[in-house]
C-alpha cells in the first residue's frame, strides 16, 4: 500500500469531515507514562490531510450501503517529519476475497473498543454472511472496534487484509459477532483512486470507459431483461443483465453481487434480432441455468436454452411458429407464480385486449396448463409497460409481479396465482416520474438472501438501479450510466 494510506470503516467517517482535524495514531495505548501525556504514541502523530478521505459515493447515499462500508485516508508526515511507512514499517497488503471464499481460516481480528488501555486481538475462522460479508466470532469486541482489521498470516506486527470492522449493522449488533464488508472490485477500484490522488468517483460506473458504457450507447437499448446466465452469477445465485439492442445485437452485463455489472459479453448480433419483440427468462428447462424466451414480432415463440457466456444462443427450440395470435402478447414475465415451486419455470401473459394467463411449469416442449387470469376485453391491462417477477418478500416460496404502468403508477401483486392479484402493493402512484421510464427490469444484483432490485432506464440513456425494493418502499436510484 501506499506510504500514506490508511483503510478503516466508512461509517467512521460518517458526514463531512473535510474541515475537521483528525488523525491517525498507530500503536496508541490510552494513558501516560509521564505526568501531562493523554495517552502514548510511539510512532507519533500523523494527521489526515485535508480533502485526502475517499468513501464510496454509494455510502455517501442518503441510504448508505453497507457493502462498501470502508474507506481510504491519507495521512501527512509525523512531527519529525517521517511518512508514515517510513515510521512504522511496511503495511499490511490489501487482498481481494470472491464471494465464494467469504469463509476463510485463522483470520486474526484487531479492535480498540472504548475504554480499553490497549486493543483486542482474537484469532478465529470466518464464515460467509449472506454472501457478501465476512463474519466472525470473537468476545469482547464492543463499540469502537469499528474499521479494525481481519487479518490472514499474521505475524505480529502485519499480514494480508481481508476486511475491516463493518459492513453489516456498522460491524455487528453483538460484542460476540463483528462482520466486513466483502473486498471485492469495489475496495480496489477506491483504493486505485486513493493512491493516484483522484478524487472518489461521484457515481461509480457512471462514466465514459466503464464496464456498464456511454449514455448514448444506452439511448439504443429496446429490451431489457434478468437472469442467471454467467456461469459464476449461476454459482453465487446472482442476477445478470441482458439487453437488445436496436441493432440487433444482444449482450449479457454479468451481475457482480454488489449492485453492479461487468463488462458485456456479445451473445449475437443478427439484424434478425431486431423483430425480438417480447423477451424474458426463467428456468425452463429445470437445471439451474436460464434459459431466455423470445417472442418475435411474426408471432414465433423461441426457446433458447441454458444460455451461458460460452454457449451463447446455440441450443434453441421452436415453440410456436409465425402466427396471429401471439404477435398480440404485448408483455411477458417468467417466474415461480404457481404455488411454491422452485424454478422459476411459469409464463405471465399480458395481450393487448387487456386478457392476462399465466402458464404454468413451461418446460423445452412448450407451454401446458393455461390458467386466465383476466378476462378480456379489460381497460387496465393495456397499460401495463413493464412486467417482471420479483422476490420482494425473501423465503415466501413464489415471487411477487413486479408492474410499471404506463401512468406512471408501479405496483407489485402477491401470489398472483392463487388469489388473481388478490394482494397488490403500490409502490408509487400515477403520475408519479416513473411514466418517463422506458425499460424497467427486476433482479437479485445485490446477492442472494435479498429484496430484489430494480434496474430503470430513462430518455437520455441514464441507467439507474435501486436497490432492495421492497413491497412497501421503492429505494431511491444510484445512477450507473448518467446522461
Amino acid at each position: 500500500m501506499d506510504h500514506r494510506l490508511v483503510v478503516t470503516a466508512a461509517h467512521c467517517l460518517a458526514g463531512d469531515h473535510r474541515h475537521q482535524d483528525f488523525a491517525f495514531v498507530p500503536g496508541y495505548r490510552t494513558g501516560a507514562s509521564k505526568a501531562g501525556q493523554a495517552g502514548e504514541s510511539p510512532y507519533g502523530i500523523f494527521p489526515v490531510q485535508e480533502g485526502k478521505v475517499w468513501v464510496d459515493a454509494r455510502y455517501r447515499a442518503s441510504t448508505p450501503d453497507d457493502d462498501v462500508d470502508f474507506a481510504f485516508l491519507s495521512v501527512g508526515p509525523n512531527t519529525r517529519g517521517q511518512l508514515l511507512e517510513d515510521a512504522v514499517g511496511r503495511g499490511n497488503e490489501l487482498t481481494s476475497v470472491p464471494t465464494a471464499k467469504l469463509a476463510r481460516k485463522s483470520v486474526t481480528l484487531v479492535g480498540y473498543p472504548g475504554g480499553q488501555k490497549t486493543p483486542l486481538q482474537c484469532t478465529n475462522d470466518t464464515t460467509a454472511f449472506q454472501g457478501r460479508f465476512m463474519e466472525i466470532k470473537c468476545d469482547g469486541f464492543r463499540s469502537g472496534v469499528s474499521g479494525g482489521p481481519f487479518l490472514e498470516n499474521f505475524d505480529g506486527r502485519r499480514g494480508s487484509l481481508v476486511g475491516v470492522i463493518g459492513g453489516y449493522k456498522t460491524g455487528g449488533l453483538y460484542d460476540h459477532t463483528s462482520y466486513a464488508s466483502q473486498f471485492d472490485e469495489d475496495i480496489l477500484r477506491l483504493y486505485r483512486q486513493a493512491l493516484t490522488g483522484m478524487p472518489s468517483d461521484p457515481n461509480p460506473g457512471t462514466d465514459t470507459g466503464t464496464s456498464m458504457g456511454t449514455a448514448e450507447t444506452w439511448t439504443h437499448a429496446r429490451v431489457m431483461t434478468t437472469g442467471r446466465f454467467h456461469t459464476a452469477s449461476v454459482r453465487n445465485n446472482v442476477g445478470d443483465l441482458l439487453v437488445r439492442w436496436s441493432d440487433g445485437e444482444l449482450s449479457l452485463y454479468p451481475g457482480n453481487g454488489a449492485y453492479g455489472f461487468g463488462k458485456d459479453i456479445q451473445l449475437v448480433k443478427d439484424k434478425a434480432w431486431q423483430q425480438a419483440a417480447v423477451i424474458t427468462a426463467g428456468d425452463f428447462t429445470g437445471d439451474a441455468n436460464y434459459d431466455l424466451l423470445v417472442r418475435w414480432t411474426d408471432g414465433r415463440l423461441t426457446l433458447f436454452k441454458d444460455v451461458n457466456e460460452s454457449t451463447k444462443l446455440t441450443d434453441k427450440v421452436e415453440l410456436k411458429g409465425p402466427n396471429d395470435t401471439w404477435t398480440h402478447a404485448s408483455t411477458m414475465a417468467a417466474g415461480r407464480f404457481g404455488g411454491g415451486n422452485t424454478r422459476s419455470d411459469d409464463l405471465m401473459v399480458a395481450w393487448t385486449d387487456g386478457e392476462v394467463t399465466l402458464y404454468t411449469n413451461v418446460d423445452g416442449k412448450g407451454l401446458h396448463a393455461e390458467k386466465r387470469l383476466v378476462k378480456p376485453p379489460d381497460t387496465t391491462w393495456p397499460h401495463a409497460r413493464d412486467v417482471a417477477a420479483g422476490d420482494f418478500h425473501p423465503g415466501t416460496g413464489d415471487q411477487d409481479l413486479f408492474v410499471r404502468w404506463s401512468d406512471g403508477e408501479v405496483t407489485t401483486y402477491e401470489s398472483i396465482a392463487a388469489e388473481l392479484f388478490g394482494r397488490e402493493h403500490r409502490l408509487l402512484p400515477a403520475k408519479s416520474p416513473w411514466r418517463d421510464a422506458l425499460l424497467v427490469t427486476v433482479g437479485p444484483f445485490g446477492g442472494p438472501a435479498r429484496q430484489n432490485d430494480l434496474v430503470a432506464l430513462w430518455p437520455g440513456g441514464k441507467l439507474t438501479l435501486h436497490a432492495d425494493t421492497t413491497s412497501a418502499s421503492l429505494a431511491a436510484g444510484r445512477v450507473l450510466v448518467s446522461p
